[in-house]
């Protein structure tokens, strides 16, 4: 019989070493806040080991190191523009059109040419090294092109101080152009070559062991029964899998377990070797709801089961001793959009850390509410909502939300739609149509 600790920050929770004490029903709930919830959450949390890969392939990971440049970019003063690089005090000298001297070419990723004398210009490529001294590039289009070799006709000086991009104007040697805990993209790939760096130092994707239960449940190989009203479809194995690949990382599906004790607990017995265990199902209090009561007469410490959230207060979060280490678990609610919120509220925040996020809790933004939302005091609510853009002259990206519809804990098209998930904190009963709320960004968001 493992250690069951009960009562997250209450001070001097009993050790429960009592199989009686043990059983679930028994049980007090910690109905922890959200703020707590999450908190104790990450912090059980610390990164995956690390490992090196090519920056070529490393997209969708997240880097354990931040990249510094190793050079200035660009290396010396250059051009913005194809034309004729020139000092500004000899277009001043005279009226145009003026015929000058052309003393040589420069191109990109070479150096600057030296001693061009006075009067003289340089045909330029953009990209090409400026000479010292020169702070002009004239656009081609402005001159006749050198039609007589060696020789240009500059025709107007609009450009005059223009189209010089400085030396290290991208970056400079020892500068942070990429954090640590960033999840590389294609822009981030192009800044961390330019940076000069290949391979990059990345964390491990967290392996992320998804397992739900409940006799009811069915594929699309046995829809039937859900044509005939005797079974639920399984939507939240696949969802779950989804929204790891979306957080960063690898889902491994360990299926659906029967809603048999000896079937769950040789289920969980026998999880292979993942990071983290996510169930969704017998969570609550039903006579069918056995995933805690077997956890529970495991070598399981419960951290916390409920948490003063709408939807999915019986979500529970602790560590299922295995092969000398502890195996998170956390416990979701079976109803679809139960499952949908906890995961994105407790578990994502969770792989982000593992990932080495600066910011796990994820992004929120500041919105107007196209509906009335409400709430018990006594909880925080998340909303599923879809974001729309700002009005002229707005400075967000998004300037108000709206329902996806109808909010149901068990109904599963409102998920389509979600980008957000707008928060009544808890201790506030209402807010007006009209008025601002924060709003959770989720992977969908445009």
């Amino acid at each position: 019989m493992g250690q069951r600790i009960r009562g997250v920050g209450q001070p001097g929770a009993a050790l429960l070493t009592d199989r009686r004490m043990g059983e679930f029903e028994s049980l007090p709930a910690d109905w922890l806040s959200y703020e707590d919830a999450l908190s104790h959450v990450l912090n059980e949390a610390s990164p995956m080991p690390t490992a090196h890969v090519r920056t070529w392939n490393a997209t969708g990971r997240s880097l354990a190191e931040p990249i510094r440049a190793r050079a200035h970019l660009p290396a010396w003063p250059n051009s913005a523009m194809d034309g004729f690089a020139a000092r500004s005090e000899d277009l001043t000298a005279a009226p145009t059109p003026i015929a000058m001297p052309v003393a040589g070419a420069s191109y990109p990723g070479s150096v600057p040419l030296e001693d061009v004398p006075r009067g003289a210009v340089v045909r330029i490529m953009t990209g090409g090294a400026v000479p010292q001294g020169f702070d002009t590039v004239i656009r081609v289009e402005h001159t006749d092109g050198e039609e007589s070799p060696g020789w240009v006709v500059i025709r107007r000086t609009d450009d005059l101080g223009k189209h010089v991009r400085g030396a290290g104007n991208d970056m400079t040697v020892g500068e942070e152009t990429v954090p640590a805990g960033t999840i590389v993209h294609s822009g981030s790939v192009a800044v961390i070559l330019a940076s000069g760096h290949d391979p990059v130092t990345v964390y491990r994707r967290p392996r992320v062991g998804v397992l739900s239960s409940g006799d009811e449940l069915v594929g699309p190989d046995r829809f039937d029964r859900v044509i005939e009203g005797r079974a639920v479809p399984d939507t939240n194995r696949a969802m779950i899998a989804a929204g790891v690949r979306e957080a960063g990382g690898v889902p491994v599906d360990l299926g659906v377990a029967d809603d048999d004790p000896e079937s769950l607990r040789d289920r969980l017995a026998s999880v292979p070797d993942v990071d983290v265990l996510v169930t969704t199902g017998g969570a609550s209090m039903g006579e069918r709801d056995l995933l805690k009561r077997i956890l529970l007469d495991m070598p399981f410490r419960l951290g916390f089961w409920r948490a003063r959230v709408r939807p999915g207060s019986p979500i529970s979060f602790g560590h299922l001793r295995r092969e000398g280490r502890d195996l998170p678990v956390f416990g979701l609610p079976g109803n679809p959009a139960s499952a949908f919120v906890t995961f994105h509220v407790f578990v994502v925040p969770y792989v982000r850390a593992c990932l080495g996020s600066p910011h796990p809790r994820g992004t929120a933004v500041a919105v107007r509410t196209e509906a009335a939302l409400a709430s018990p005091e006594q909880l925080t609510q998340f909303y599923r909502v879809t974001l729309h853009g700002p009005e002229r002259g707005g400075r967000s990206r998004w300037a108000r939300c709206a329902l996806t519809g109808p909010q149901g804990s068990g109904l599963v098209r409102s998920l389509r739609d979600a980008e957000g998930l707008a928060i009544v904190p808890e201790g506030v009963a209402r807010i007006r149509k009209n008025d601002p709320v924060a709003v959770m960004l989720l992977p969908g968001a445009r």
